[in-house]
């Protein structure tokens, strides 16, 4: 018994070391998707964007991982621009780019918004920016203002 609580104490003392002690930064590990990410993405490909938005949108007041925050702020972002609400969409990706802006899937969704609210300017910087970041997945008729741009 005595050795169990040795070796039960040792674990603790090392983790707290490992993971910085008290003031380090907490994890969040899913061993499952979040269910409504997964509710989201089934009303998506059936069609029911208002359904996925509520979905997305409830996801991402939860504990998500950064990972599936961006990538979930990205999704209403795509489902904002579907449903005509560029404003929104723009806010979405917005978000998603704060948290990552690596994440070129969301240049290019926010590039979406702001041709579709007049921004040909900050549409074709998005769409470059996304060309920039991922130059095997992103193309199209933009690509050569690109370099004129920078």
């Amino acid at each position: 018994m005595r050795k169990n609580a040795i070796l039960a104490f040792g674990l603790l003392v090392s983790m707290t070391a490992f993971s910085g002690g008290a003031n380090a930064q907490s994890q969040v590990f899913h061993l499952q998707p979040d269910r409504y990410v997964v509710k989201g993405n089934a009303a998506m490909e059936d069609g029911k964007f208002e359904d996925a938005l509520v979905n997305f949108r409830k996801a991402v007041r939860k504990n998500l991982s950064a990972h599936e925050r961006i990538t979930t702020y990205n999704s209403i972002c795509a489902v904002e621009n579907i449903l005509d609400h560029h404003v929104e969409a723009q806010q979405a990706c917005d978000q998603a780019i704060a948290e990552d802006s690596g994440y070129w899937r969301a240049y290019v969704n926010r590039g979406s918004a702001r041709l579709a609210q007049g921004d040909a300017i900050g549409a074709v910087a998005d769409f470059c920016r996304a060309r920039d970041l991922s130059p095997n997945s992103v193309g199209g008729a933009f690509e050569a203002r690109c370099d004129s741009i920078g």
